[in-house]
């Protein structure tokens, strides 16, 4: 992936590398989950260096819970009860993604995740 110097395209690829991992988290394919997480790392970092992580609230209506999930994830740091209330509801879904948000808002209710 290219260094990414624009907020909108940030934005834009979140939205795929998050539709991508939860894919591919729902085949049990890690290499292009693990690839999908190393976009979103990135693109999570330059979003915190332009201040911009609250421009990821605009997903978690968003139809993909793997997108929802990653949103509410890293909007916990400056939106905790929005992302809390996302990420417990995904935790009522059907799926993988419902363990993981669970074991995510166990995580960090217990200060144990580091974003």
């Amino acid at each position: 992936m290219t260094k990414i110097t624009d907020t909108a395209i940030a934005l834009s690829k979140f939205e795929e590398a998050a539709i991508k991992h939860s894919e591919a988290t729902q085949q049990g394919d890690y290499k292009m989950a693990n690839s999908a997480y190393a976009i979103l790392r990135k693109i999570y970092a330059f979003l915190k260096e332009q201040s911009d992580i609250q421009m990821l609230s605009q997903f978690l209506d968003h139809p993909s819970t793997g997108v929802r999930l990653w949103a509410a994830t890293y909007l916990l740091p400056v939106s905790e009860s929005e992302g809390l209330k996302v990420l417990r509801q995904i935790t009522k879904e059907p799926g993988i993604h419902s363990l993981t948000a669970k074991t995510t808002v166990d995580e960090w209710l217990k200060g144990a995740l580091k974003l």
